[in-house]
Order: structure tokens, then C-alpha cells, then sequence
């Protein structure tokens, strides 16, 4: 099942974004990513969060198109997208879009990069689509989506990340470790398409910058 979980982060818009959302077999708002499914038209099934992030307005439209508003505590241990995430995942969800996750405050964004972490080690697959950008985690052989011209960063999530061998990028890289501390793997390009990244140990975040 593919869940979409909109944040209340910055959503820009794109032409993609209401055929993803409309593709998704639910659709889960972290408290003030209700506004954003307004705008578009979208009824979300679920909401959920602490809901300082929403107006009573916002919950009155959910209420009235039917969707669930699962409300939480303000003092709490998860933020409101994780809390959507877990909601996702005991719904039976083997794939996730986050959408609205950055852009927003840094500390959320940096978590929410971080929740990919999480969602890789529960074997789903997942990624954050943020207007033009698509990130995910890499697995030990991968494929990058794009046309040729498209941008292309790999970013360790771990101290380092190694046996990283890649095909169809414009700076190659054979068997070669990624460190955190360094900046190696910024800003690459896609020269044939689909590209290819394997890895051998380590997380690894692919960075695409589609072009419009």
C-alpha cells in the first residue's frame, strides 16, 4: 500500500504533486499539512498531531469531508510527522511519499531527512519529494531516476559510506568511500539515464534535482 504524509513545511507547487497525492492509497496530514490538501482540493483520510499548527477552521473543513483527526498532546516524545508515519505503517503501508517535510524549520527538516533512516530499517521504501527535488535512501544497488542533465548529490547519513560504485554520472566514483565530513559526492550529474549507485556499507542520501 502507498501512503502519502503531508507535513506543514513549505509545499511547492508542481504539476505532479495532485496526481502523487491522488495515486496514493492514503493520504496521512501531520497537524497543519491539512492547509496545503485544502488548497488543492484534496480530502486527506487521517490527520494527526498536536494540532497547533491548524486553525479551528482547518479542522472544521476536515471534519466536514470526513477526515479522522487523531489528536495528541502538545509534550511528547515523536513530532507530528513521525507520529503520521507510525499511523502509516500500522495501516499497512510498504511505501512512503513525505511531502511538506522541508523547508521549513531546520530542526524539523533534519529530522525529517533523518526518518528515512527509520522507515529504511522497517524494509519500506520511502522518499521526500519537495517541488523539483526527490531524496532517498540508497540501497545496496540502486537505481536513479532522471533525464540526463538532472542533478545528483550523494550525501552519507553515516560517518562514512563505502563501496560506492556509480554508472551514468558525469564524475564517476568506483569502489570509493563517502565521509561525512566531506563534500565528495556533491553535486553530480546524470549523463545516462537511468543512472545506477551501489553501495556496500553505510547510509547514503541521493539528492535529485529534476529539471523542469
Amino acid at each position: 500500500m502507498r501512503a502519502a504524509i503531508v507535513g506543514n513545511g513549505r509545499l511547492p507547487p508542481t504539476r505532479g504533486l495532485r496526481q502523487l497525492l491522488r495515486r496514493a492509497d492514503l493520504v496521512v496530514c501531520a497537524d497543519g499539512g491539512l492547509r496545503p490538501m485544502r488548497a488543492l482540493g484534496i480530502t486527506p483520510q487521517v490527520a494527526i498531531g498536536d494540532f497547533d499548527s491548524a486553525s479551528p477552521s482547518l479542522l472544521a473543513w476536515a471534519r466536514r469531508r470526513g477526515t479522522s483527526l487523531l489528536a495528541h498532546p502538545r509534550q511528547k516524545d515523536q513530532t507530528d510527522t513521525e507520529l503520521a508515519i507510525q499511523y502509516a505503517l500500522r495501516a499497512g503501508a510498504t511505501s512512503v511519499d513525505l511531502i511538506g517535510v522541508l523547508g521549513g524549520r531546520l530542526d524539523h527538516t533534519l529530522a525529517n531527512i533523518g526518518l528515512l533512516v527509520a522507515l529504511a530499517r522497517q524494509r519500506r521504501r520511502a522518499r521526500i519529494v519537495h517541488g523539483s527535488s526527490e531524496l532517498f535512501l540508497a540501497t545496496p544497488h540502486v537505481s536513479i531516476p532522471g533525464r540526463v542533465g538532472d542533478r545528483v548529490s550523494l550525501i552519507p547519513l553515516s560517518a562514512r559510506v563505502t563501496g560506492v560504485s556509480t554508472h551514468g554520472l558525469k564524475y564517476p566514483l568506483a569502489d570509493s568511500t563517502l565521509r561525512m565530513d566531506a563534500t565528495r559526492g556533491i553535486s553530480n550529474e546524470i549523463t545516462a539515464s537511468p543512472a545506477h549507485v551501489r553501495t556496500r556499507r553505510g547510509w547514503l542520501l541521493v539528492v535529485i534535482e529534476h529539471r523542469s
